[in-house]
């Protein structure tokens, strides 16, 4: 019997068209034994038409988004509400992101259903670096929103008498290190050549976060701040609402985690900048007067502190043409381990290196090894 594989439509991240392209079913179209059900509307906001992948696979079938979701398994980019995981057939094989450690809603749906899952997010190589990410494409695109942002906020942005402009970057992984990259190619964007002083990154880990002391007096006056961060406790903040008040005032806060508030659990899960909102495609620029801030008000956040704030849940996707292309590059590495492998049989110890990141992205191994 031929495995299903189901493709639902993203649909709660407000602005985000990204589906999987054609060329990824023309590729999983050499696996045998499998049959591809696609949500109706699925690619169009790509500007790709249901022929379009009819002729990728004779193996594609449109159906209804309850359909695409009652497959064995289940692919789609960004992770669903948690009621339309509840369509997920019982027991079955679900490939997303799935951001295990925040959000415990999810978690608690994935045990319950007996979800055999494999978290995109979660990949990792040999030595715990991420290998299904667009770190890249994810910096650039927050950093050049923000940089836009400071410019319309910041009167001296091209003073050539002013200092330069301070970026503290907290956060030194894979995203973080990209950011400073980026930072580099938008400040010889807008400065060079000009006689005017550039972006001035500053780098501050845990060890100096960890610092109030210290780190106030470095973020004293900062005109963009960057949350790069991955916590490993999302109930503690890196920096308070107080310490945001140590801003200038016509600073940018650029939110690329994009966490969630959680009050549902106790302590409950806070974003790595106190009193901020999350974004999206469709809204990327927070204003301090944003009716968004309602949800946190009378909450144990604390935002009194505002400033302009560039956040999105979905970075990667601001630059739609670029960013499918990308996942569809790294899609290959896994499409065919998932469709060719009961989920029991893929192993940390096999000798290829996807199939060793998608037995560490697997619901079980991340608690086995969560916060330990």
């Amino acid at each position: 019997m031929a495995k299903t594989v189901g493709f639902p439509m993203i649909r709660n991240f407000n602005g985000d068209s990204r589906d999987f392209i054609p060329d990824l079913f023309a590729f999983m179209d050499r696996y045998d034994n499998v049959e591809f059900y696609l949500e109706e509307g699925y690619g169009s906001r790509l500007g790709y038409t249901a022929e379009d992948y009819l002729k990728a696979s004779d193996k594609v079938r449109f159906v209804s988004r309850e359909e695409s979701f009652g497959k064995d398994i289940t692919m789609i980019l960004k992770n669903p509400e948690p009621e339309d995981l509840e369509m997920l057939k019982d027991g079955s094989v679900y490939f997303t992101m799935l951001h295990y450690a925040t959000r415990p809603k999810v978690r608690e749906i994935i045990a319950r259903k007996g979800l055999k899952t494999f978290a995109m997010d979660h990949i990792v190589d040999d030595n715990g670096l991420r290998i299904f990410a667009d770190y890249f494409g994810t910096a650039f695109n927050a950093c050049q929103a923000a940089v836009e942002a400071l410019k319309e906020n910041y009167a001296d942005f091209y003073s050539p008498d002013r200092e330069p402009i301070k970026a503290i970057v907290m956060g030194v992984g894979g995203v973080g290190q990209n950011c400073i990259r980026s930072l580099e190619i938008l400040s010889d964007r807008e400065f060079l050549g000009k006689e005017v002083p550039g972006i001035l990154p500053i780098i501050c880990t845990r060890t100096i976060t960890g610092h109030p002391e210290i780190f106030n007096k470095i973020i004293s006056g900062c005109h963009l701040v960057v949350d790069a961060t991955q916590r490993r406790d999302e109930t503690v903040y890196v920096m308070t609402n107080q310490q945001i008040g140590l801003l200038a005032e016509d600073a940018v806060l650029l939110d690329i985690c994009a966490d969630r508030y959680d009050f549902g659990v106790n302590p409950p899960l806070v974003k790595g900048m106190e009193g901020t909102i999350t974004g999206g495609p469709g809204h990327t620029v927070i204003y301090p007067d944003d009716p968004g801030y309602a949800e946190i008000e009378g909450t144990v956040v604390d935002s009194t502190n505002r400033r302009v704030t560039v956040s999105c849940n979905a970075w990667p996707g601001m630059d739609v043409p670029r960013s499918v292309q990308v996942y569809y590059g790294l899609m290959k590495n896994y499409v065919g381990i998932i469709l060719q492998k009961e989920y029991e049989e893929i192993s940390e110890d096999s000798d290829n290196l996807f199939e060793r990141g998608l037995y560490r992205s697997t619901f079980q191994y991340f608690m086995d090894h969560w916060r330990k």
